[in-house]
């Protein structure tokens, strides 16, 4: 490979730049400060192995390192204990999940050229000098971090496979414009509903057994039952949620759930629990919008109905391979790794 790049680009002399190749696809090929064999692997053994195929420890952290950094980046540089706890079982869940791919390449009938492999590592901003592949470039940074050519060009090699098996199943997926548009009216329906907040959950639950019974009016039962009753017109979730009834009464996600699964009439028979006392609701209509909208945001709707179901479509079928794999779990490894992180 080496030789190949040197036939191809030619050698060129320049300073060294220090990276450190992560494999993260959530965020592309990183640079980031954790490799292989190094970043404080605790121990030699692996943290699982997948139809026997093993998941290193170094594997782990160079992982956990790119995705650590990438959270750091997105919502601040301070991670609490359970961020870090979630990102250390994601990133279990991640390197299994490329392990699985990666033992698949071959059903799938991926194969990456030699000369596809060199042109995409010529294309590495860090390995060139004055616009081109520097080969003395490639090999000092590597080296300065341990790697060698042949351990980077086989994950780079391996990273480059997944994402084509990924593309290969995601575009698999098949939809219709009637799903996007019904999609679309669903995620941008208003819906109406009066709120009858309670004191005690107990007296909450008596007027819901005695709505349920009765032909009684919402509104003249609640205050019958000394219920706070507050109306709310028409909205879509993102309007309720930024309105000002809905903070007042600190109104939460189980209120906002129970509203966008609800049906015209319906009444909640389970009370929610609020900051403010016990909210039981019913939906007094429902409206949903019509699919007219401008070349430009109808394109943006299709793009991103698109994205999104592919996306559960490849999570949902790398499930499914992995139900169909070997995987095998170092708990004890696992435990300790999840202690110090």
């Amino acid at each position: 490979m080496l030789e190949f790049l040197r036939r191809f680009y030619g050698s060129l002399f320049g300073k060294i730049v220090t990276i450190i190749v992560g494999f993260l696809f959530i965020v592309g090929f990183s640079f980031l400060p954790y490799i292989m064999g190094g970043g404080g692997a605790i121990s030699s053994q692996n943290v699982a192995t997948v139809d026997g195929k093993p998941i290193t420890v170094s594997a782990f952290y160079r992982y956990y390192g790119n995705l650590e950094n990438y959270y750091r980046e997105s919502y601040g540089k301070v991670l609490n204990n359970t961020i870090k706890k979630y990102i250390a079982e994601k990133t279990l869940s991640s390197l299994i999940a490329d392990k699985v791919l990666e033992n698949r390449i071959n059903d799938f009938g991926v194969s990456v050229s030699k000369h596809y492999l060199a042109n995409k590592i010529a294309g590495i901003n860090t390995f060139q000098k004055n616009g081109n592949f520097s080969n003395a470039v490639f090999t000092s940074v590597l080296a300065q971090n341990h790697m060698t050519p042949a351990i980077f060009e086989k994950h780079y090699e391996n990273d480059i496979n997944r994402r084509f098996m990924r593309t290969i199943i995601q575009s698999s997926f098949s939809f219709n414009k009637q799903q996007i548009i019904d999609n679309y009216r669903l995620r941008n329906k208003s819906v109406a509903f009066e709120a009858a907040i309670f004191k005690t959950k107990n007296n909450a639950y008596k007027f819901i057994k005695k709505i349920v019974l009765s032909n009684t009016g919402f509104k003249k039962l609640g205050m019958q039952f000394k219920a706070k009753i507050v109306d709310f017109s028409l909205q879509t979730n993102a309007q309720l949620i930024s309105s000002n009834k809905f903070k007042k009464y600190n109104f939460n996600a189980a209120v906002l759930k129970a509203v966008s699964s609800g049906i015209n009439g319906k009444v909640s028979l389970v009370p929610i629990s609020i900051k403010s006392g016990f909210a039981v609701l019913k939906i007094k209509s429902v409206h949903f919008p019509a699919f007219k909208l401008a070349a430009s945001k109808r394109f943006s709707v299709y793009r991103n109905y698109m994205f999104e179901k592919q996306t559960e479509f490849l999570d949902d079928y790398v499930k499914y391979l992995e139900s169909k794999s070997q995987i095998k779990l170092n708990n004890q490894l696992i435990n300790k790794i999840m202690q110090r992180v």
